[in-house]
């Protein structure tokens, strides 16, 4: 060594060099983390985002309302209030349902039907929309332009059109009661419960000028003992004509039939 300087080792110099960058690194300032806040979303937000357990009941509920009805009927209402709606529901559920239909609603869901053969619902618009649109039934989708406003729906299982004529008559009479007896000058604005519209069994939309022509039709069990004997008058009228073939009708028409042309080649 020399006198006056410092020799370093090779190993010295590593060690002085791994000792300074260690103490560097313990020193030298540690990066901010950055919390990234999630944006807070107010409660509008919150129900589009998802529908609420409510909600979610009348979404499948209406769903089903449209797809299991042969009949749905869509109603524009004003000013109902939850009395009146009582009182169209009872004059409603007061309409006898027809033999005939009972057991072809018993047959349909395969067991007895306990529960009312029609029902009446007060729906949401805003639920409505999402549906029709999506719905694969081009009847169902030409709901759309009537949604608008307080809207019911009148379902039933089976279609039968005189039941459901007498029972659009009878959900008018509270109604008309009401309206009759708000004064006009009092001007409280009048109830109103007003058909606009018809789902007939998912295939066909009938307007509102279509649906009293709807309640005028035959019921199905009159249109299929109608239909069988439009289909067994052919083969009466075939068994008649072999029944006076088997016997002596048809030798004397051809006997006639012989004479005949026998006489026009002598006048000829």
């Amino acid at each position: 060594m020399q006198a006056g300087r410092r020799v370093w080792s090779v190993g010295g110099v590593a060690s002085r060099v791994q000792s300074l960058w260690s103490r560097a690194y313990a020193t030298a300032p540690k990066p901010k983390q950055v919390k990234i806040k999630e944006p807070k979303l107010l409660p509008y937000q919150q129900t589009r985002k998802e529908l609420s357990d409510r909600k979610s009941h009348l979404f499948s509920k209406y769903q089903r309302i449209l797809r299991e009805n042969e009949l749905v009927i869509l109603f524009q209402s004003e000013n109902l209030s939850v009395s009146l709606l009582e009182k169209v529901r009872k004059q409603m559920h007061s309409v006898p349902f027809p033999d005939e239909d009972k057991a072809r609603l018993d047959s349909i869901e395969h067991g007895q039907w306990t529960l009312p053969p029609i029902a009446l619902d007060v729906a949401r618009t805003g639920l409505l929309r999402p549906i029709c649109r999506a719905d694969p039934a081009a009847c169902v989708q030409g709901l759309q332009p009537y949604l608008s406003g307080q809207v019911a729906l009148l379902s039933t299982r089976v279609l039968s059109p005189e039941y459901i004529g007498k029972v659009l008559r009878a959900m008018e009479r509270p109604v008309k009661s009401a309206r009759d007896a708000i004064d006009s000058s009092s001007g409280k604005k009048a109830p109103s419960l007003l058909p606009v519209a018809a789902i007939v069994e998912r295939s066909r939309l009938v307007d509102a000028s279509g649906i009293p022509a709807l309640t005028k039709l035959p019921s199905l069990p009159v249109l299929q003992s109608q239909l069988v004997g439009l289909l067994s008058m052919p083969g009466q009228q075939i068994a008649g004509i072999l029944s006076q073939a088997s016997g002596g009708d048809l030798a004397a028409t051809l006997d006639a039939r012989r004479r005949d042309l026998e006489k026009l080649q002598d006048a000829a």
